[in-house]
């Protein structure tokens, strides 16, 4: 069993009634898209992998158009449960809880501080810049049209913040309707006034919101008690960028002990220094083929204290340097671009 790729398939419908071809957006991925159209379960990673074809082979504003699209029935039993909420708080902590079982690769997470309120979403897979650029786009142009259809009135819409560097063409985010957007933040966010959380949901239903929580609980627990001990520790290593959770703060995040973690590893043959090294190796080739000249940030996702560290490590885990490395990767680049959700991937650990 794996996670359905729901909302990959309403983006590909999208995709399908704007003219393009799901067929050749997937070509290459080793996905068709029969298997889309039929939610046929796969993990995270080939997900995120899928997201990276949307992003290359789709038009530079299609993820923001597709978001303002969205119609929040288009999500299954997870939009369904939201429209059943009493509150539109409720319904986006409903969402937080549950978005990973629409197979999204971003988690998000809410605040509340004074009279604004904040929705930040945060990958909980390795992605390439694009597929997450993408991911961010399409998810936060929804927000407006989620909370329209919720309340029957307008979003109150106060910033938004992009991950990525402000691009050259800023026009498609005129429609995003924010009263200022600021690029290359540390997250991605929007943030919207508190008020709006206390609107009242015009759907709402006590009963179908009770029957979903029980439903998608059922869900995610099966989902979640599939992923290995390993799987879980790196999810939580990815949402930590800029630092290195300790063995003890994982063992408090998972609620176990640290000698229990430290059995888990040995039955895999790993000890907790091993693991960060595979997952900081990992995550630096993804990182390193999508931006090349940017090392002093790569270092600071990675939680090292410089980019001078950084350098030394990946030379003593490769044998090579950044430079040389990246150059023995240039002859299979585009190979690498081609195939993001491929069965065998080229992020796997030598």
């Amino acid at each position: 069993m794996g996670f359905k790729p729901v909302t990959l398939r309403v983006y590909l419908q999208r995709a399908l009634e704007m003219g393009l071809s799901p067929h050749e957006i997937l070509h290459g991925s080793g996905t068709s898209w029969a298997d889309i159209e039929a939610l046929r379960p796969m993990d995270l990673d080939q997900i995120a992998g899928l997201f990276d074809c949307l992003a290359r082979r789709t038009p530079r504003d299609f993820a923001i158009q597709c978001g303002l699209a969205c119609k929040i029935r288009d999500f299954g039993i997870v939009g369904f449960s939201m429209m059943s909420m009493p509150t539109l708080r409720d319904a986006f902590e409903y969402l937080n809880r549950y978005c990973r079982l629409v197979g999204h690769p971003l988690i998000n997470t809410m605040s509340e501080s004074g009279d604004k309120w904040c929705m930040q979403f945060v990958p909980c897979r390795i992605m390439s810049a694009e597929a997450l650029r993408f991911c961010q786009e399409i998810s936060i142009a929804a927000l407006g049209p989620v909370i329209e259809e919720l309340t029957d009135a307008p979003a109150s819409t106060h910033r938004i913040d992009f991950s990525f560097a402000r691009p050259a063409e800023t026009a498609l985010y005129d429609a995003l309707d924010a009263s200022h957007i600021r690029y290359g933040q540390e997250q991605p966010a929007y943030h919207g006034l508190r008020a709006d959380l206390d609107r009242p949901i015009r759907s709402y239903d006590g009963d179908v919101s009770h029957v979903c929580i029980e439903q998608c609980d059922k869900s995610l627990a099966v989902l979640t008690g599939e992923r290995s001990v390993i799987e879980q520790l790196e999810d939580l290593m990815l949402m930590s960028s800029g630092g290195m959770p300790s063995l003890e703060e994982m063992a408090v995040s998972l609620g176990t002990s640290c000698r229990s973690l430290q059995r888990e590893l040995h039955l895999h043959g790993l000890n907790y220094q091993q693991l960060v090294r595979n997952f900081r190796l990992k995550r630096a080739k993804v990182l390193l083929r999508e931006d090349l000249n940017n090392v002093k940030t790569i270092a600071h996702l990675l939680g090292f204290k410089d980019a001078g560290s950084f350098r030394r490590a990946f030379h003593g885990w490769t044998g090579l340097s950044i430079g040389e490395w990246q150059a023995s990767q240039a002859m299979d680049a585009d190979g690498w671009r081609r195939l993001p959700g491929a069965p065998e991937s080229r992020l796997q650990v030598a």
